[in-house]
């Protein structure tokens, strides 16, 4: 901390202690200067306060004492660190002053000499962490407040890509969208093309801008496919492609369930691409669709196998993320798919069904969603 621009200024009416310390600090690098009461060294603090980094300053003077110039000093709203001189009979002092915005005391003794240029030292190291957290505090609240605001934004644009019709001839759709509290990757979408109702519903890694920006792009490139193309595992595989150019080596991926519904064969064709088991009720029995290959975003060469169910009159396929299924209770215990696979054999209509699944899923976990929960029902007429 030895600094020449290190500048001390020193109060005391004894001369003599001005001059000793003077001397002292002089001697240790430190440019000094002096005052002889409290009035005084305000003044010069007033008339050159940016460059007085450190007061040593007696309690008992006239015209102003020690504890009026601490006043002072605070309250135009400078924190310069300031030590008080005391003598062995005024410890009581010093600790008041220190109450009242002193940084530490220095005994006028014998061994003064010995014990000012480490007082020094110290003080000034410890206001100089003191300034150093201050600013990675101001440093780390600007920080949460782009955050914040680059969150609210990715949320803004996910909502924005949900779709906002899903009427379709023959089929009940009805979808439940919940973010939780972080920037999430979920998405689902639904359209018709050439005869065959499209849908899919997928799940980003991570909560993070770069999840919500993936799921944006790859929601747009595979609407994009499904336009054009009618097999999903051709469509899966195509998709992956581009996803893997864009993710390359930084480990992010996605789950995927995608499936076309052919209203002439009355049959689903549907691929998961590493996506949770979604099922299908119909008559009281519930099947489960598993995945059919890897997750999206790791391989370039992956392929996926397609299932190929009936979708009879009256059948529903429920279509959800992972965040319904792991949210947890109290006791860290998962709403899991058993409890799901009970609450689908329902004849309510999907929009009734998917708000009463979210209920219970609300009941289980006490609302503390750790993840977005997105769900999709789609019941085939009859």
């Amino acid at each position: 901390m030895n600094n020449k621009k290190t500048k001390v200024l020193v109060v005391d009416d004894d001369a003599f202690i001005r001059e000793v310390l003077a001397s002292i600090l002089e001697g240790g690098g430190y440019d000094v200067g002096t005052a002889e009461n409290g009035k005084q060294a305000l003044a010069a603090f007033s008339a050159d306060g940016a460059g007085v980094d450190l007061i040593i300053s007696d309690m008992n003077m006239p015209e102003m004492n020690g504890t009026e110039l601490i006043k002072k000093i605070r309250d135009a709203g400078s924190d310069v660190p300031i030590i008080i001189l005391t003598g062995n009979s005024e410890i009581s002092v010093a600790i008041s002053a220190m109450n009242s915005g002193a940084s530490d005391y220095l005994m006028k003794d014998e061994n003064i000499q010995d014990t000012v240029i480490l007082s020094v030292e110290k003080v000034l190291e410890k206001h100089e962490l003191k300034k150093h957290n201050i600013r990675l505090m101001k440093d780390l609240a600007l920080e949460n407040e782009r955050l914040e605001r680059e969150k609210v934004l990715a949320q803004k644009v996910q909502r924005s890509l949900m779709p906002g019709s899903l009427l379709f001839e023959g089929l009940e759709l009805s979808a439940f969208y919940r973010p939780s509290d972080k920037i999430g990757g979920d998405f689902f979408d639904a359209w018709e093309a050439n005869g065959r109702v499209h849908f899919m519903i997928g799940d980003v890694s991570g909560h993070s801008t770069s999840s919500a920006l993936l799921m944006a792009v790859s929601k747009g490139i595979l609407h994009s496919l499904g336009h054009t193309m009618h097999s999903p595992a051709e469509i899966v595989q195509t998709a992956n492609r581009m996803v893997c150019g864009i993710v390359g080596d930084s480990g992010m991926f996605l789950s995927l369930l995608y499936g076309v519904y052919d209203r002439a064969a009355g049959e689903l064709s549907i691929v998961s691409a590493g996506h949770n088991p979604v099922f299908l009720a119909d008559k009281g029995a519930v099947e489960a669709i598993h995945a059919t290959g890897a997750v999206m975003g790791w391989d370039t060469d992956d392929k996926w196998d397609t299932n190929r169910l009936a979708f009879a009159c009256g059948a529903s396929l429920m279509l959800y993320t992972d965040g319904l299924t792991e949210a947890k209770d109290d006791a860290g215990q998962e709403f899991g798919e058993e409890r799901l696979m009970s609450l689908l054999n329902d004849p309510s209509p999907p929009e009734l069904m998917v708000e009463k699944i979210f209920k219970k899923v609300e009941e289980f976990n006490a609302g503390a969603f750790a993840d977005d929960l997105t769900m999709l029902i789609i019941r085939r007429k009859g």
